[in-house]
């Protein structure tokens, strides 16, 4: 990437996740390398912007994108599809890189994606694919973004679920598909629950809205607010799309709104996502010293408990043996009594 970040930002994010890094070392807070290592590879890469598509299986997630890129270039099908992370992006001429978790990267045909990222062709992910990267000359507007493909999550594919969750970290703009024959579920609220740790920008992506009248549609999209409302005390911006009905204007809209709008001024946002993932590491940091001082506190006092009883138990002891005394004397008087009279 040709983009140069103001120097004194930079150095700042430095400084701070540097002391992040040194307390998650010293303490062992295992739990946040993953946010720590997507941070840090913001930082020292400076990569394209990554929009990723998220959501339930058979939300429309790849239909989306398809459409939006003028092309069928991802897998789509009536089962639940999707077995790795793929990434799309500007390049002069399209070509595609699978990624492998040993490191292997291997350039293939367009046509022959499907072949490491369908379940029919690759199933349980056998090829061991990490990433697929697409390039593609017609992304050229959207130059300096790159579009993510993601598993669905809660299909009967485990693995599928626990991909997306691992990539989650490294989100720049979030596009959460929502069926408009599943409208807001308990598991797509758990996941923008997640996704706030890792971005500042949410946004519900209202898919299939062939299916409803607009007045449906205006339904859902209250229903949408209301739920977020009350059940996260916010709301989100909400963006209807068909791949049958009105596509263009869907997709104007989205183009305008969304990704020129972060094209336009593409080193300050991303920045400001960089920002925002390093509060939350420093939130999550904070909460887990927190936690672990309750625990020690709690530990102290429960160690002064025992203590307590200890002491107590002791006392209680020595009059217990007092009394004994007592009763064994006066018995030994009465005794000596009944012998002499």
């Amino acid at each position: 990437m040709g983009n140069v970040l103001p120097q004194k930002s930079v150095s700042d994010m430095r400084r701070h996740l540097k002391i992040i890094a040194d307390g998650c070392s010293r303490f062992r807070m295992l739990s946040l390398n993953r946010q720590l290592e997507a941070a840090q590879l913001l930082l020292d890469e400076n990569p394209p912007i990554d929009i990723a598509v998220l959501g339930q299986f058979k939300a429309g997630k790849s239909s989306f994108l398809n459409s939006l890129l003028g092309q069928n270039v991802l897998s789509v099908g009536a089962i639940p599809v999707t077995t790795a992370v793929t990434r799309l992006q500007y390049g002069t001429k399209a070509k595609a890189l699978v990624r492998h978790f040993d490191g292997n990267i291997t350039e293939i045909p367009l046509a022959d994606i499907v072949k490491f990222t369908s379940e029919a062709e690759n199933p349980g992910n056998a090829k061991n694919v990490s990433i697929v990267d697409i390039e593609l000359p017609s992304l050229k507007k959207y130059s300096g973004l790159r579009l993510v493909d993601t598993p669905g999550l809660g299909s009967v594919y485990k693995y599928h679920q626990s991909a997306s969750e691992e990539w989650l970290p490294s989100v720049g703009t979030a596009l959460l598909a929502v069926s408009a024959d599943r409208p807001l579920s308990e598991h797509d609220l758990e996941l923008i629950r997640e996704l706030i740790a890792h971005t500042p920008n949410i946004i519900l992506l209202l898919t299939k809205v062939d299916l409803l009248s607009s007045d449906q549609q205006k339904e859902v999209v209250a229903f949408f607010q209301a739920t977020l409302n009350r059940e996260l005390h916010r709301t989100l911006p909400v963006y209807l799309y068909s791949t049958r009905d009105n596509t263009d204007e869907y997709k104007q809209v989205i183009e305008e709104n969304i990704f020129k709008t972060i094209c336009a001024d593409r080193d300050t946002e991303f920045l400001r996502i960089l920002n925002h993932k390093v509060r939350s590491l420093s939130q999550g940091c904070l909460s887990y010293l927190n936690i672990a001082l309750n625990s020690s506190l709690q530990a102290d006092m429960n160690r002064e408990n025992l203590r307590n009883r200890i002491l107590n138990e002791k006392v209680n002891e020595d009059i217990v043996r007092e009394e004994l005394g007592i009763i064994s004397r006066e018995h030994q008087r009465q005794t000596r009594a009944l012998i002499e009279a």
